[in-house]
C-alpha cells in the first residue's frame, strides 16, 4: 500500500479533487471535438493535471497566474466556472472572454488569471509587470508564470529570469517540460536539457522535479512560494511531465513511440493519489467526490452547449478600428 509522508489528508484530496475535475474536463473536449462540436485546434493537457492541481491548493487572493496554454489545471484548481471554461473553448457567448479567446487565449481576471496565449514564452514578460506591482506596493501575494519546454530557447526566457531575479521579483517560474515543443524533441531545441539547471545562471534557486510524484512537486512549489512570498525573490521549478496525446487532436505523433506513451501513462499520478486516498479516507468518500465532480462536468456541458455564439457586435467589441477605414479615407 503507498503511503504519503508530507502531504495530509485533507490536502491529498483537495488535489485528487482539482486533477480529477481537469481530466474529466480533458475528456469532456476530446469527445466534443471529434463531433465537431468545438472548432479549430484542440490541444490536450491529459498526463498534465498534477502541478495546477497542486499548485493552487497554495495560492492566496490577489496572486497572479499567467498560465500555460496547454493545462487547464490552472484554471479548474483555481475555481473557475467549467460552464464558462467550455463554453469559452466552444466559442460561444457564455464563456469566459465571451466566445472571442477560444482555446489558447483563455483568462479569468476576477480569479488572477491573466491569460494564456498561444505564442511561445509570450506570458513571461507579461509575469514581470504583476510581479512588480506586487513588490512596489510591498503586499505578500506573488505571481505564478507557467509555460513549457518550448518557451525556453526563446529570448523573453532570458530576459525575464534575468529581470526578475534582478529586481528580486516576488515570482515563482514553472517549467512544464513534456520533452516535446510541438512536434520536436527537446534534444532538438537545446544543448542542456536539465531546465532547472539554468537557473543557476541567474542566481535564483532552480529545481528539477518529477512532475509525477505529488509530494515532490508540492515540497518544491511551496518552498518557491515561501521565498517569493517572504520577500526573497523568483525561483524556477522545473516539473518533467508529459502529454499523453499529440500536440493537437488529429496529431499522427510519428515523432514518438507507443511504448513511450504507455510507459508514462502507467505512471498516472491520478491512480496513485486515488489509491492512497481509498487506503485513508476509504471507497465511499473517494466515489463521493468523483462523481460530484462528473456532474460539474455533465452540467458544464449542458450549459456550453446551450449557449449562444457571439454575433457582429460581440465580436467588434473591444477592437480599437479606424473609423477612417469605412470612410475611404
Amino acid at each position: 500500500m503507498i503511503k504519503m509522508k508530507t502531504l495530509s489528508e485533507q490536502r491529498l484530496l483537495e488535489v485528487f479533487s482539482n486533477a480529477y475535475l481537469t481530466r474529466k474536463f480533458e475528456e469532456a473536449t476530446i469527445d466534443l471535438f471529434s463531433k465537431g462540436q468545438i472548432e479549430g485546434w484542440l490541444h490536450s493537457g491529459i498526463g498534465q493535471e498534477l502541478v495546477g492541481s497542486v499548485l493552487c491548493t497554495m495560492l492566496e487572493d490577489g496572486d497572479y497566474i499567467i498560465p500555460y496554454h496547454r493545462s487547464k489545471s490552472y484554471f479548474l484548481a483555481r475555481g473557475v466556472n467549467p460552464g464558462k471554461l467550455l463554453a469559452e473553448i466552444m466559442g460561444r457567448k457564455d464563456g469566459l472572454c465571451g466566445g472571442v479567446g477560444g482555446e489558447a487565449h483563455l483568462a479569468d481576471l476576477s480569479k488572477g488569471l491573466l491569460g494564456s496565449s498561444g505564442i511561445l514564452g509570450a506570458g513571461m514578460p507579461i509575469s514581470l509587470g504583476t510581479a512588480f506591482k506586487q513588490f512596489y506596493e510591498g503586499s505578500n501575494n506573488i505571481t505564478i508564470c507557467s509555460f513549457g519546454d518550448g518557451s525556453v530557447p526563446q529570448g523573453a526566457f532570458h530576459e525575464s529570469l534575468n529581470f526578475a531575479a534582478t529586481w528580486n521579483l516576488p515570482i515563482v517560474f514553472i517549467c512544464e517540460n513534456n520533452f516535446y515543443a510541438e512536434l520536436s524533441p527537446i534534444s532538438k531545441g537545446m544543448k542542456q536539457q536539465d531546465i532547472g539547471k539554468r537557473a543557476a545562471g541567474y542566481g535564483i534557486p532552480g529545481y528539477i522535479v518529477d512532475g509525477y510524484d505529488v509530494e515532490a512537486v508540492h515540497s518544491h512549489i511551496h518552498q518557491a512560494i515561501e521565498r517569493a512570498r517572504n520577500g526573497e525573490g523568483p525561483s524556477l521549478i522545473e516539473c518533467k511531465t508529459y502529454r499523453w496525446r499529440g500536440h493537437y487532436e488529429g496529431d499522427p505523433q510519428l515523432y514518438r513511440t507507443k511504448e513511450e506513451i504507455e510507459s508514462w501513462v502507467k505512471r498516472d499520478p491520478l491512480q496513485t493519489i486515488e489509491q492512497c486516498l481509498l487506503a485513508s479516507v476509504g471507497v465511499e468518500e473517494v466515489e463521493k467526490l468523483k462523481r460530484e465532480r462528473d456532474q460539474q462536468i455533465q452540467e458544464a456541458i449542458i450549459f456550453a452547449s446551450a449557449s449562444p455564439f457571439p454575433n457582429e457586435e460581440d465580436l467588434l467589441m473591444n477592437v480599437y478600428m479606424d473609423n477612417s477605414f469605412f470612410k475611404g479615407e
